[in-house]
């Protein structure tokens, strides 16, 4: 009777030291390695792409006059739709007629814009928006540019806009150090608030 010490040691790829033991020289010794292999698939981002914001608008020519044409976004899609199954609204003949257009940016499917006006206008369409208060149920919409110089003045004389604060110095504190932040608002025909701004210094990226 002997005993056979077998060590077997991770030296590449094993995760470490297996003894295994037999008290027969006869017996067959059945080694077993056990490898630890790191899983190759790499954990997954959010799944989840904020792709698009819609905007039910007026008047799409005066919001197109702002959106593609002072602020220099691109028409992807252009279109008139039906949408009957809409009850809530009431068209000419109940199929609800509007016309769908969507801007990008700098990226083809994230962060576009889309403008949506319904022909068949109802007196809710055609009434003035509430003024922009900043509560619940607004939104605000942000974008960032290299070119604030020119892009503000051209934003500010579009069709139907209004002024609420032009380009100024902001702060906004961060462990880092402030982020500097040059911000300008706006309110475009629709009542919805518009936030251009230009970044000027980030300490979390120096």
């Amino acid at each position: 009777m002997r005993s056979i010490i077998l060590a077997v040691c991770g030296a590449f790829a094993l995760s470490g030291c297996i003894i295994i033991e037999s008290d027969e020289i006869t017996r067959e010794v059945e080694r077993e390695v056990i490898v630890e292999v790191e899983d190759p698939t790499p954990v997954a981002d959010n799944p989840l792409d904020l792709r698009r914001t819609t905007l039910v608008v007026r008047d799409i020519e005066k919001s197109l006059a702002l959106y593609r044409d002072a602020l220099g976004m691109t028409v992807e899609y252009d279109q008139e739709l039906t949408s009957p199954s809409l009850t809530g609204r009431y068209g000419a003949d109940g199929q609800n007629r509007s016309r769908l257009v969507l801007l990008k940016a700098n990226d083809s499917f994230i962060g576009m814009l889309g403008l949506w006006q319904f022909l068949d206008q109802t007196e809710k369409d055609l009434a003035e928006p509430d003024p922009a208060d900043f509560t619940p149920g607004e939104i605000v919409l942000l974008f960032n540019s290299n070119t604030l110089d020119t892009t503000f003045p051209a934003a500010a004389t579009a069709p139907g806009v209004t002024i609420i604060g032009a380009p100024k110095a902001r702060r906004y504190p961060s462990p880092a150090g402030d982020i500097v932040v040059m911000v300008s608002m706006l309110v475009d025909n629709d009542g919805h608030t518009v936030e251009l701004n230009q970044l000027i210094s980030d300490p979390r990226t120096d």
